[in-house]
Parts: C-alpha cells; structure tokens; sequence
C-alpha cells in the first residue's frame, strides 16, 4: 500500500523542470510590470536616492537632535535642503531680473519705435549699415511691421506650447523626488541594509563594499558639480569684471547657479551679450562671448573629472566618457549614472583580480 501511495504521489518526470520556468515567467512578468509601473518617475526616483546619498552624512549628524522621531527629521532635513537650493535660485533670479531691466527696456525701446535708429557702432561698418538701414525702412512702414510682429508671434506658438509642457514636466519631476527624498531620508538606512544582505548573496560577501563605492562615487560626482560649477561662476565674475559691466559677483553668482545644468552658462552671457550688443557695446559683447564660450564653459569638461576621479579613486579618463556618454544616453541624470556605472564596474574588475590572484597562491603569480 505505502509503495502504491509512493508511486500515485510522486512528482512526474520533468514537473520539476517545469516548475521552475513557470516561476520565471512569473518573476520576469511582475518585474516588467513594476518597470512598467516606476518607470515615469524613474527620474525623481533616481534624483532622490542621489541627493540623499550626497547629503547623508550631513543627515546621520542632525538625526541624533531629534531623537527617535525619525519621520520628524527627515521632514527637517527635506526643508533644510529644499531652502538651500530654491532661495539663492529665486534671490539671483529677481536681481538678475533687475540687473538686465534696463538693457531689456534699451532693446524693446529701439525695436518698437517709429524710427529707429541704427546703433553708433553700425555706422562704422559701411556694409553693416547698409543692410541693416534697408530693413530698418521696411520695418518702419506701420504696415509692414504689423504683418512681420503678427508672424514673429504666431511662427513660436507650437515651440512656446511644448515648452510650457517641457518646465510643467520638470517642476513636477522636482515635486516627486522632494517628495520621494523625505521616504529615502526617513527609510533609506533600512533600505540600504536590505541590499547589502542582497548583494552579500550574489556577490559573495563582497556587496558592502559595492555599496560603499557606489556612495563614494555619488558623493565625488555631487560634490564635484557643486565645486565645478562654483569655479566657473568664479571664472565668468572675472570676466564680468574685466568687462567692466555692473554687478559681477550677482552676474557670477547666477552663472554658478545656472552651471549645474547641462549649457546652463549660456542662461546668463546670452542675454547679457544681447544685451550688450544692441547698446552699441559690441567689443564688450565679443569679450563676453569668447570668454564665456572659450574659458567659463570649457573647463567644465576637465576640472569636473578631475574632481570626481580624484574622490571616486577611478580613472581620469573613465570619469570623463562616463559623464559624456552617461548625458548622451540618459539626458541630465546621466551626469550621475555614468560615473556610477564605470566605477561599480570597475570594482567588480578589481574584486575579480583579487579574487583569481588569491586562488593562485599568497604570491599573487598567475600561469602563463
């Protein structure tokens, strides 16, 4: 009887098998529908967990002056770092705002007057001025200027349109990740020891170490832009300075700020330049132009990889391909991601090497 009850329960041959590729599917189906699910908000998601990474240590020393109320600290901390970056952004908004009023008036006033006069320094160009008085007749006919302002206003309309959905899109991007930074703050810790346990398993006792590197590079790479584009803010002041235009510091100031993006440079000597140039100060503007584009948005290319190599412990040259190609693949975060990417890379090559020179004795000498 127990041998004929053995043989009607025993598993079929292959069910085994079958088994374990139905949890597969299973496991490959709910993980393309989480990726499915996070995949809109991976941006605020990933910048989140970056800004945490960075500020950590800052938050591990504030933590302990509120005891165990640890939701309440993780709010303080979100606020904290919400005033750090949002007040100097609007303070050296509305100044540059009241900085370049004047040139903005300067321009509108010469554009939509009745006649207008060509600048001083146009008429020291004989070709220049030529061309420019044809169309400055033509645009002084009422009629003609109606239809060509009628056309400046409309032509732009679709490009304004996508770009009030483009800044809709990215304030509700910063929402999410203040919003997901107070979860990381308050739940991170825990998180954190999860993955290490994780990477433990697979990668053989070696995951606190990946995490360390991988905080390490997140660390290098934030505080390396934060100092890079606080040198070219300093960078531009002096040619501001050199310039001879008012207010060089907020001008430098507001380069600084504007450098943590991708071209953000060009957010301030442009109308600047433009500025300058429809004043008639046209040497000034060319100063402004050259050294903006020639110095202050080049050595962002060099000091930046230099910083995070030096403070990740990886290689120049991997730092900089991971920055270019990281912004090339995944936009503005990629400035992140690909330096992580390359280092975590990176020490899994050098745990590999170490692993394979201890299997071959405490010499360290491999076969041939």
């Amino acid at each position: 009887m127990s041998g004929a009850e053995g043989t009607r329960y025993r598993l079929p041959q292959g069910t085994e098998a079958v088994r374990i590729a139905l949890g597969l599917l299973g496991l490959g189906l709910l993980l393309w529908g989480t990726y499915k699910v996070l995949a809109p908000f991976a941006r605020p998601i990933v910048w989140a967990i970056v800004l945490a990474t960075a500020t950590w240590p800052i938050y591990r020393r504030l933590r302990p002056a509120f005891g165990g109320w640890h939701d309440l600290a993780a709010v303080v901390m979100t606020l904290l770092l919400l005033v750090v970056v949002v007040a100097p952004a609007t303070f050296l908004g509305l100044a540059m705002v009241r900085e370049l009023e004047p040139e903005i008036v300067r321009v509108k006033d010469w554009v939509t007057a009745d006649t207008l006069e060509l600048p001083s320094w146009m008429k020291e160009v004989p070709a220049l001025e030529d061309a420019v008085r044809s169309w400055a007749r033509e645009v002084t006919n009422s009629e003609l200027r109606r239809n060509w302002l009628r056309q400046l206003v409309l032509a732009p309309t679709q490009r304004t349109v996508n770009l009030g959905k483009s800044i809709l899109h990215y304030l509700v991007d910063a929402f999410l990740a203040v919003f997901t930074l107070f979860f990381v703050y308050r739940d991170g810790e825990r998180a954190a020891d999860e993955m290490r346990a994780l990477l433990d398993r697979i990668a053989g006792g070696r995951g606190r170490l990946l995490l360390l590197h991988v905080r390490d590079t997140v660390g290098a790479v934030f505080y390396g832009w934060v100092l890079t584009a606080a040198a070219q803010g300093l960078c531009a002041m002096l040619g501001y300075w050199i310039a001879g235009l008012r207010a060089p510091v907020l001008l430098g100031a507001a380069t600084g700020l504007a450098a943590i993006l991708p071209f953000g440079v060009a957010l301030v000597w442009v109308p600047v330049g433009l500025g300058l140039f429809a004043a008639g100060s046209w040497g000034k503007a060319l100063f402004i132009a050259l050294w903006s584009v020639g110095l202050v948005s080049t050595i962002d290319n060099f000091l930046r990889p230099y910083l995070i190599s030096g403070a990740a412990r990886v290689p120049y040259i991997l730092v900089f391909f991971g920055i270019i190609g990281g912004l090339l693949a995944f936009g503005l975060i990629g400035l992140v991601l690909g330096p992580v990417f390359l280092a975590v890379l990176l020490t899994l090559w050098r745990q590999a090497r170490e692993a394979l020179a201890d299997e071959n004795g405490p010499t360290g000498e491999q076969p041939l």
